[in-house]
């Protein structure tokens, strides 16, 4: 019993201190999570514990980012389904590359394998489920974006009709907060109208959600095509860019009725692309060689960037075997 209190006396300190030094906070998460990049190749098995230490720091991070905004939220916060699908698959998101390290250590290549597809398969039925069920795309990467918690806390990320109404978690119904009524003499009695920066919907609705079928199914068709034509051949290469190419062409042809946060999405699964070039086997073919020259020369020239440049280039090649998966874009 006592043990139990005093666990319940260290969460709620620790909870105080989170609450009452946010900016602390992002510091030492911050410092956590580029600390896992600095271990890499300094210890034994460096990889397994710069993924363990990276997971934590985000994990710690997400937790950090409830507690601030269970605290600073006006309303009482509900987490239904559509929540705990977006919560299960941001954890999955900062754990998946630990999970592959650990299993393949102990298991081997083939488990590493088994490990990938298994967790993709949850990864795909969960973004499913957001996608049919809650309508929702597309599904941002993470599904939990990190909380801009000085915005946050200082109500700048707020609709301007925030203190008007209040939104109902359940059924979505908006309710005119008594205080938040204007005087009788400029009252309308009309509905409240709320400025929103949401998806037009329409008729071609469909073409967004086949957009958005194909990136959640491309991990799988990916998997399948790596299973069939081998890791390092250039066929599974075009079949996962072509449906990357696929799905945002879909994409731009509605994106000028999307949300900025909408865009903001597509923007970056554009700009993720680029991660092409790192992927086998453009990168044993072709990249390789050129990002090698363009670091060397960089050192050469400038005495300053050889500290950066030539731990990447000792580590590049390391690095791509086991980030640059064509699934985790």
């Amino acid at each position: 019993m006592d043990k139990n209190n005093t666990l319940l006396k260290l969460y709620a300190a620790y909870k105080r201190w989170v609450i009452n030094n946010p900016g602390i906070v992002t510091d030492v998460e911050t410092v956590a999570t580029w600390s896992s990049y600095f271990i890499a190749g300094k210890i034994n098995k460096s990889p397994i514990v710069s993924e363990l230490v990276y997971s934590v720091s985000k994990l710690v991070s997400l937790f950090n980012d409830r507690l601030i905004k269970d605290a600073y939220d006006s309303e009482i916060p509900y987490y239904g389904l559509r929540e705990q699908v977006k919560l299960w698959l941001t954890v999955i998101h900062y754990c998946e590359v630990f999970i592959e390290l650990v299993v393949k250590n102990k298991w081997g290549s083939r488990g590493k394998w088994t490990a990938a597809t298994l967790l993709q398969v949850f990864k795909c039925s969960s973004a499913l489920i957001l996608l049919y069920r809650f309508k929702e795309l597309p599904i941002q990467h993470p599904p939990i974006l990190a909380l801009q918690r000085k915005k946050f806390m200082e109500g700048k990320d707020t609709d301007e009709n925030t203190n008007a109404f209040f939104t109902l978690r359940r059924s979505g119904r908006i309710i005119r907060r008594i205080d938040g009524a204007p005087p009788v003499a400029l009252r309308d009695w009309q509905p409240i109208k709320i400025k929103e920066d949401k998806m037009n919907i329409n008729s071609e609705i469909n073409d967004l959600v086949h957009a958005e079928l194909i990136h959640i199914l491309k991990p799988l068709i990916h998997l399948a095509a790596m299973r069939l034509f081998g890791t390092k051949a250039w066929k599974q290469w075009l079949i996962a860019l072509g449906l990357d190419l696929a799905s945002l062409k879909l994409y731009n042809r509605h994106i000028k009725e999307l949300s900025y946060e909408q865009r903001l999405e597509i923007s970056r699964r554009k700009l993720s692309l680029i991660l092409y070039l790192l992927r086998s086997p453009m990168y044993n073919g072709y990249s390789k060689s050129v990002i090698e020259n363009v670091l060397t020369s960089a050192s050469n020239k400038i005495s300053l960037i050889s500290f950066i440049c030539n731990p990447v280039i000792q580590y590049l090649s390391h690095w791509q075997d086991i980030y640059f998966y064509m699934w985790a874009s």
